[in-house]
């Protein structure tokens, strides 16, 4: 069963990396496809980041012990950092995109600390994050002289790196990302050979989507990034898929066609930082050739990226970054058997 588990949290990783690489390169094709393609591309961007924190949070939740705290806030705060300075040197290229590694080492920090708390504790506070975030972009918005989702704060304070990463961002921010990373810390607790609980996380996160198109039908759409609505659809798009790639995984249907999926997305996965750097410095030096967009530079980024990545994890194995960050970290403790 150790293979299931290993193989169902890389596949839903490298669900996540695959979902940002596809919303990454949609500005290439907007405009070029249909009402409803461009409908479930939306979901495909959207699910991206939850999906990405709530695994960050089950892999940190495998490898921490509270017995040995501050070994994993050691290494927390040392892959944390690495990731920071990752993401603030692809921010300053020239391209399109919404970096998000920084905002993802910082949760890593600010997250790891807190799993020494149960885990009613965590769904505690992941339940009042969630709930008060939105209250907390609005007010913190406001009180920078700008309105949430419409005009952009301008007090001098605002544009600090830290006050944008941790509530002001207008695309990620450790507020909104918390909340289900604690989510995954629980269930990494709960074991990833529960499929009840995978079960449970595909439902609950089923309900939550449809209860967001439900909000929109009835006025109550999304106003902006991280207000509830937002939440509630991206945070149960995540918790969805986290849970029907458990449950595939577990379920080891042999070769079907599901499954075998199951086992590229794995590969994807365990190069996933790798991936997304890759792709961030494939698209410098694609934009510009194609200023009107077209379907070539999509395949080229889709081709290249993911193709380059999956093939050095069939060949090789673990990713550059991967490496790097598992050399400069604390060494782990004895025990782990799951990449943080």
């Amino acid at each position: 069963m150790g293979a299931s588990r290993v193989l169902g949290l890389d596949a839903a990783r490298g669900l996540a990396v695959v979902a940002m690489v596809i919303a990454h390169g949609l500005p290439f094709v907007s405009g070029r496809i249909s009402e409803s393609a461009a409908f479930v591309l939306q979901q495909v961007n959207d699910l991206a980041s939850p999906l990405f924190a709530l695994v960050m949070g089950v892999a940190a939740g495998l490898v921490f012990r509270r017995s040995d705290a501050a070994r994993g806030d050691a290494r927390a705060v040392v892959k944390g950092l690495a990731l920071i300075l990752l993401g603030t040197l692809l921010e300053q290229l020239d391209h399109w995109v919404a970096v998000i590694l920084h905002i993802l080492g910082l949760l890593l920090i600010l997250g790891t600390p807190l799993l020494r708390l149960a885990a009613r504790w965590l769904l505690g506070l992941a339940a009042a994050l969630f709930v008060a975030g939105p209250w907390v972009i609005r007010a913190a918005t406001r009180a920078a002289g700008g309105v949430a989702g419409g005009q952009p704060p301008d007090a001098p304070w605002a544009t600090n790196p830290l006050v944008q990463w941790v509530v002001l961002n207008p695309h990620y921010r450790v507020l909104t990302l918390l909340p289900v990373f604690l989510v995954g810390a629980v269930l990494a607790r709960r074991g990833l050979r529960d499929e009840r609980t995978a079960w449970w996380c595909a439902l609950v996160g089923l309900g939550m989507v449809w209860a967001s198109f439900a909000a929109e039908l009835l006025g109550h759409p999304v106003r902006f990034s991280g207000d509830l609505p937002d939440q509630v659809q991206e945070n149960g798009l995540a918790l969805a898929a986290y849970g029907i790639v458990m449950v595939t995984g577990l379920a080891r249907v042999g070769q079907r066609p599901l499954y075998a999926v199951l086992r590229q997305l794995a590969l994807l996965g365990r190069v996933a930082l790798s991936l997304y750097v890759g792709h961030v410095l494939l698209l410098v030096p694609l934009i510009a050739p194609f200023p009107e967009g077209g379907w070539a530079a999509m395949v080229i980024l889709l081709s290249l990226s993911l193709g380059t990545a999956w093939g050095w994890a069939r060949l090789i194995g673990q990713g550059p970054v991967e490496w790097a960050l598992e050399r400069i970290a604390p060494p782990r403790h004895a025990g782990a058997v799951l990449p943080a």
